[in-house]
């Protein structure tokens, strides 16, 4: 039996802005420590589909991810093309702009009245969507014991 995730509040949380900020900018301090510790030197890349070995090479053309799903060349390579559109150096870009959106937050809550807290915080409770399962999720729910 697998578990399931628990769903988010419909009606939000009572939760403030700055907690959200709070939460966001932790979990995605976590990951960016944990995508600074596979930073290449290089992107990676895609071999050709059918080549001796298939799947993602870095510099220099060596295959340090072989894509075997056993499937045929079309899968694998929607397989490949995911592992590379997620390499370290793209998924860092990504956590250093989700950076820089909890910073606009936090400027426009510093300016009281800031017109733009509302549709700011609609986008950080987007992105601490997929964190509804850690214990400080601002909407966290422990499941009920049986």
């Amino acid at each position: 039996m697998t578990e399931q995730r628990p769903k988010r509040l419909d009606a939000g949380s009572d939760a403030t802005a700055v907690q959200w900020a709070d939460f966001l900018e932790a979990r995605t301090k976590e990951e960016l420590e944990a995508a600074d510790a596979f930073v290449t030197q290089s992107w990676w890349e895609l071999t050709e589909p059918g080549a001796r070995r298939f799947g993602v090479q870095g510099m220099g053309g060596r295959v340090f991810a072989p894509v075997l799903t056993g499937s045929g060349h079309w899968l694998d390579q929607a397989t490949a093309l995911h592992i590379v559109r997620n390499q370290p150096r793209r998924t860092r870009d990504d956590l250093l702009g989700k950076l820089m959106l909890i910073g606009l937050l936090r400027n426009q809550i510093a300016e009281e009245g800031g017109s733009l807290v509302g549709p700011l915080l609609l986008v950080v409770q987007q992105f601490a969507a997929p964190f509804i399962d850690h214990p400080d999720h601002p909407e966290y729910q422990a499941p009920e014991e049986p």
